[in-house]
């Protein structure tokens, strides 16, 4: 199978449901695409939790039946683009396929409120950063947009513009969509002319542009800190997943020691890029900032949430603003208060994709309505603060 790189998170673990062993042996691509396609839809009516939540089962079957009709049309790249368009329409963002990805673009791109810009490369394309993206190939990045939010699992806006820039850099992406003619290169319009890029594997995406905010660094790690200027501690929390090395724990008393001993003047937690994992794991953070009488107020505690703020990493800074009095910044969140989640996996007995399905309602305000946790103060990402630094 190809390498794959996962879109989403959301969960402390992942439980497979793999084919069963008694599966009639199948030849031919249309066979066993149609295997899949049934196996996908009998899984999903069966183990989500409310599939039918957002979407109706009629529209659902016939999607299913519409593609089973036009498998001989497509080739392996256009349906896997076909089959997260499936999956997509049950507006679940927690219940996505895994895409398979191989080929990758070396741009790193950002939504802004502007447009579409070029934040980070590899070496060989450095001229290309902050330049705002126009075109790919012989499409305008809005008709990019637009086919890209039928094949991507989102709740709200917030969450698109984030997911969106991920999948955009896939090239097997571009190539099912029919965007591009070729996984191995493609044509960037930005607003100074035309370049070719050629792709690469996912281990070859070494960025270079070192300047860039600081809650673009460091992305690798789930927990890190750093002292600013005044006396400020900028507590950057981009996984609620444990890594290999230090426990999160460990990290955590370390951080709480810095605090004890160098009596920070103000103290900025950021969830703006964590998209979820196990949300007891900040608890201690948590319950010692809300104890702590001196940091606890609006003016010296501060929690930045954003666009990929999503499934346990929207619970915690539920936490924190329920149990402490620290004033949200930042975007809306990419995650819905009350939404499904809990996720579990299947994998296509043919194909071997996998897709995430929601097991559990989690319901964390009464209004069903609100679609994101809104900051008691919004700051939007904005190119000309990358520009400056």
């Amino acid at each position: 199978m190809n390498d794959k790189i996962k879109i989403i998170g959301g969960a402390s673990g992942y439980t497979e449901i793999e084919s069963d062993n008694d599966f009639n042996p199948v030849n031919t691509w249309e066979e066993k695409w149609i295997q899949d396609i049934d196996y996908l839809k009998e899984n999903l009516k069966k183990n989500h939790k409310n599939l039918f939540a957002y979407t109706d089962e009629q529209s659902f079957n016939k999607k299913i039946a519409d593609l089973k009709k036009i498998i001989n049309q497509l080739d392996y790249e256009e349906m896997k683009v076909e089959i997260s368009r499936v999956v997509a329409s049950i507006k679940d963002a927690h219940t996505s396929l895994i895409f398979p990805a191989k080929r990758f673009i070396p741009l790193k791109f950002y939504y802004f409120d502007e447009g579409i810009y070029i934040i980070d490369t590899t070496k060989e394309y450095e001229n290309l950063i902050f330049k705002r993206v126009i075109a790919i190939e012989d499409m305008s990045i809005e008709l990019v947009l637009k086919e890209l939010k039928s094949i991507i699992s989102f709740e709200n806006q917030h969450f698109f513009k984030a997911q969106s820039m991920k999948y955009l850099q896939i090239a097997e992406v571009l190539y099912g969509l029919l965007i591009v003619d070729s996984i191995d290169k493609v044509k960037i319009t930005t607003e100074d002319g035309c370049y070719e890029v050629i792709t690469c594997f996912l281990q070859e995406l070494i960025y270079t542009n070192e300047k860039l905010p600081i809650f673009w660094r460091r992305p690798a790690e789930n927990l890190w800190f750093a002292e600013l200027k005044d006396g400020e501690l900028y507590i950057k929390y981009n996984s609620c997943r444990e890594q290999d090395g230090e426990l999160i724990a460990e990290k955590l008393a370390r951080i709480i020691s810095f605090m004890d001993e160098n009596k920070p003047s103000k103290v900025t937690v950021d969830l703006r890029n964590n998209l979820g994992g196990d949300s007891t794991l900040i608890r201690p953070l948590i319950d010692y900032l809300k104890n702590h009488e001196e940091l606890n107020n609006s003016q010296r505690l501060k929690v930045v949430i954003g666009r990929e703020t999503f499934s346990s990493a929207l619970l915690n800074a539920y936490e924190f603003k329920n149990l402490t009095n620290a004033k949200i910044v930042g975007e809306p969140s990419g995650g819905k208060p009350n939404c499904y989640g809990e996720i579990l996996k299947i994998k296509l007995p043919n194909s071997g994709f996998e897709i995430t399905y929601s097991t559990r309602y989690y319901k964390l305000i009464e209004d069903d309505l609100v679609m994101a946790l809104y900051p008691d103060e919004i700051i939007l990402d904005s190119i000309d603060c990358c520009r400056c630094i």
